[in-house]
């Protein structure tokens, strides 16, 4: 039998949002059981305390030692940049990660606790927050309709598309967002995904948007060719993203500008500089100069598409997510936004 009376059964299941029921069924111990064990009422044989620990991914010392730590070991899904303690946590792949705060592209987002902590801090159960990496400036409407039909939270991490696929590949996020296309200006989301994943993966359309170049307000230039020719300060996008490789595309053998080493991390950072004056022209989407009151020279429609597993498919975040995308409420929300069409949002096509 284990000795001890001191465990951290409750404190585990918690931390990855399981009910009772739910570490019953995966561990093969009944919900009564349990319940006795928690509260100390029970002391477990040790075949019952492995099964539990198997069950939560952890030793049975570390769930059954006499001197237990207060909750679990969380890891982190990256290492912060800085001395920032606060996190959000979500369980991908049925792991519980914790997940740096950091400016989301819809703004900020209350932090679930801080590492160590003795404590749990309330807020969204880990199962119950869908994390989106991606660069979608309307992210916001997504996340409001996803709260308020299913009472599920978004993370939307600001990444370019090649970091989203990256980050979806390593199995740290659950969807990744990618507008990438070709230099005719022809989506490459099907290649790049098959290219960066392999097969096993499909592609949910969310919204098609202008790609082009967000222009200051003093400028007189009206094409693309124009601002080339011109003496333009540019600011441009990280490598990977969508818009730098739209840039370079657009600049071929051209020496390249002033501004191009310049690097904002987003649509609305772009517009927002171009805006400011610190720079006069800049790849971006025309949604975000929209938003930023600045002109915009439309470059060829995108296809922003939202890159999920095969696997995921069965989780009710992913459901909620096709859900919310093939409602009438959001496709409403999202055709209104200047240089958007919400046609084709919410169809699902294989990666293969």
């Amino acid at each position: 039998m284990i000795v001890s009376q001191t465990n951290t059964v409750a404190q585990c299941r918690q931390v990855r949002g399981w009910s009772q029921a739910l570490l019953a069924e995966r561990s093969g111990v009944s919900r009564t059981e349990i319940s006795a064990i928690e509260t100390g009422r029970l002391v477990p044989s040790v075949a019952v305390a492995l099964r539990l620990a198997t069950a939560l991914g952890e030793s049975v010392e570390a769930v059954f030692a006499a001197k237990a730590k207060p909750t679990p070991t969380m890891p982190w899904a990256w290492a912060p940049a800085t001395q920032d303690a606060r996190c959000w946590w979500a369980s991908v792949n049925g792991k519980v990660l914790a997940y740096p705060v950091e400016n989301t592209a819809a703004g900020s987002i209350p932090h679930d606790r801080i590492i160590p902590s003795k404590d749990l801090v309330s807020g969204p159960r880990p199962d119950r927050t869908l994390v989106i990496a991606g660069c979608d400036p309307l992210v916001g409407l997504l996340a409001h309709e996803m709260a308020a039909r299913h009472g599920i939270r978004v993370l939307p991490l600001l990444r370019s598309s090649g970091d989203a696929l990256d980050l979806l590949r390593q199995g740290l996020v659950h969807v990744a967002g990618i507008h990438l296309t070709d230099a005719a200006g022809h989506s490459t989301n099907h290649a790049s995904a098959k290219t960066a994943l392999g097969s096993g993966y499909r592609l949910i359309h969310q919204v098609r948007w202008d790609g082009g170049i967000a222009v200051g307000g003093s400028r007189k230039e009206r094409t693309a060719s124009e601002l080339l020719r011109a003496k333009v300060r540019w600011v441009n996008r990280e490598e990977g993203s969508a818009a730098r490789r739209a840039f370079d595309a657009l600049l071929a053998s051209r020496p390249r500008p002033a501004g191009y080493r310049h690097v904002a991390r987003d649509h609305r950072a772009v517009a927002a500089i171009v805006s400011s004056g610190w720079a006069d022209a800049g790849i971006c989407i025309r949604p975000a100069a929209a938003e930023a009151r600045v002109g915009f020279i439309a470059l060829h429609p995108e296809a922003y598409e939202l890159c999920v597993a095969d696997s995921h498919f069965d989780d009710p975040r992913v459901a909620a997510l096709v859900a919310t995308l093939q409602s009438a409420s959001y496709r409403d929300l999202v055709g209104d936004v200047p240089g958007c069409a919400s046609r084709e949002t919410g169809t699902v096509r294989l990666v293969a």
